[in-house]
């Protein structure tokens, strides 16, 4: 069972991964990832300017518009951090693919060919995906999205590219309250968080495929809280292997035994 806690939050992985991709080039997709790292709330008011003064004698309608901006307000976070990492998703195609290449196939089919149709090479993807997954059925059964296919495995990337239209084209779902009234948000929101970790996964394993063989000044004492190679030049790694792991607090114990500099993604257990 993989630990869940190990995962950065969605912000820090954001900043870890432009930390490491400026080095190689990315300069477009670092600033829209820099975005989204530095999102920790989108201040929000529902019904701001409420000319009915029903909130003034109406308890219950004070306390519903108060729950609906404070869940609202949560959405609009998370859909605001999404966007942007979204948009750092569409920089790297335009980065690594021609015009004529986008034209003709497509972004997410693009995406999905330059691994050969398989999952990221990330380290823990299985379980994030897993995640994915569990969100995506619930929000489908409780009606809260719809998803023309009965059988959506490996179709993440699809999932949320549709996700994303359906936002800007106004065909989005919002949540009405609290499950329960408790303090756990509506699977709509967990849906949209977990599609931030996805498209994060996946700007992680184009550059790392794209990359094969680059080096990075890899700040390995503040990316992991476990570094023990003591015999690194200067903190210079394989690129490969940063991006496979930059999402995780604690490197694994088995990697303590490669030889880091020389490894390269396909070496590496994911």
């Amino acid at each position: 069972m993989f630990d869940q806690s190990n995962f950065k939050d969605t912000q820090e992985h954001s900043s870890d991964l432009a930390l490491i991709i400026v080095q190689l080039g990315y300069k477009g997709v670092y600033d829209w990832l820099m975005i989204a790292s530095g999102i920790s709330n989108v201040e929000f008011s529902w019904n701001r300017f409420d000319k009915t003064g029903a909130k003034e004698w109406c308890r219950p309608a004070y306390e519903y518009d108060k729950e609906r901006g404070d869940i609202n307000q949560k959405y609009i976070t998370e859909l605001t951090t999404f966007n942007y990492i979204w948009g750092a998703f569409e920089n790297l195609i335009s980065e690594i693919f021609t015009q004529t290449q986008i034209n003709k196939k497509g972004k997410i089919n693009l995406s999905l060919k330059a691994m050969d149709f398989n999952d990221p090479p990330v380290y823990g993807y299985e379980y994030i995906k897993s995640e994915f997954s569990s969100c995506f059925r619930e929000a489908v059964n409780e009606h809260l999205y719809i998803y023309p296919e009965k059988h959506f495995s490996n179709e993440e990337l699809k999932i949320i590219y549709q996700l994303r239209n359906k936002f800007a084209h106004g065909d989005l779902r919002f949540p009405e309250s609290m499950k329960s009234n408790s303090d756990s948000p509506p699977i709509i929101i967990e849906l949209v968080k977990a599609s931030s970790r996805i498209i994060l996964c996946y700007i992680q394993g184009l550059i790392l495929l794209n990359e094969k063989g680059g080096v990075v000044y890899s700040f390995i004492d503040n990316l992991f809280n476990n570094p023990k190679w003591e015999e690194l030049d200067d903190d210079y790694l394989n690129s490969s292997y940063i991006l496979s792991r930059l999402h995780l607090k604690k490197v694994p114990e088995d990697d303590f035994g490669l030889t880091l500099f020389y490894d390269y993604y396909y070496n590496l257990p994911i």
